[in-house]
């Protein structure tokens, strides 16, 4: 795993955080590396066989929150759009400052954009 973790290390944590934010980058490097190959190739193979299911987007019914870092190049902003635009009443949150796993890079702002998310919902 360590191979493949360093080859998508820059794709999970935007590459100015890499070196801004080392701590964060060893962070996700330490997941990566102790993940089980065989779990991670399954999980790889299940992203890429899986079915499209933008159709059953409109169907969903529930209070549902899309956030995405602007630098994301795994779920490009155009996607997490698509998501919000097809998804009744979806709110999206798109995180400056962030790549793929923006909760980990710009952990202030992610959860500023969760929090407004659940004050706004009904109680």
């Amino acid at each position: 795993m360590a191979g493949y973790a360093e080859e998508v290390l820059t794709r999970m944590v935007a590459p100015y955080n890499v070196t801004a934010r080392p701590a964060v980058a060893a962070h996700v490097l330490r997941m990566m590396r102790g993940a089980p190959a065989e779990g991670a190739a399954a999980a790889l193979r299940g992203r890429a066989e899986r079915p499209d299911y933008t159709g059953m987007l409109p169907r969903v019914s529930v209070p549902t929150l899309v956030v995405v870092g602007a630098d994301d190049t795994f779920t490009p902003v155009g996607d997490a759009r698509l998501i919000q635009e097809r998804v009744p009443g979806a709110v999206l949150e798109v995180i400056s400052g962030a790549a793929h796993l923006p909760n980990l890079e710009r952990p202030a702002e992610f959860n500023a954009a969760l929090a407004r998310f659940l004050d706004a919902l009904p109680c």
